[in-house]
């Protein structure tokens, strides 16, 4: 899962990768379309744990602009449970 924050906005824009068949490709879809908008990281966490997932890793990622601070993104890591 990829999140990072939206321009001016205080809601997150979220990017769920389960891979790349047909099926897994449309649930990280459906996944992302649920996850987008929300204000909150600890949403995003509760609910991937809500449906199966187990948390595994997160990384902080910061994209620089111009020599600038740039934007915080975060890259969770889930493995699936059930």
């Amino acid at each position: 899962i990829r999140v990072e924050g939206k321009f001016l906005s205080k809601k997150l824009k979220v990017k769920v990768d389960l891979g790349d068949s047909d099926e897994q490709i449309a649930e990280g879809e459906k996944l992302s379309e649920i996850l987008t908008n929300k204000k909150s990281y600890a949403f995003i966490l509760n609910y991937m744990s809500k449906i199966g997932y187990e948390l595994a890793n997160t990384f902080n990622l910061t994209d620089n602009y111009n020599g600038s601070g740039g934007n915080k993104n975060y890259r969770i890591i889930y493995e699936h449970t059930t």
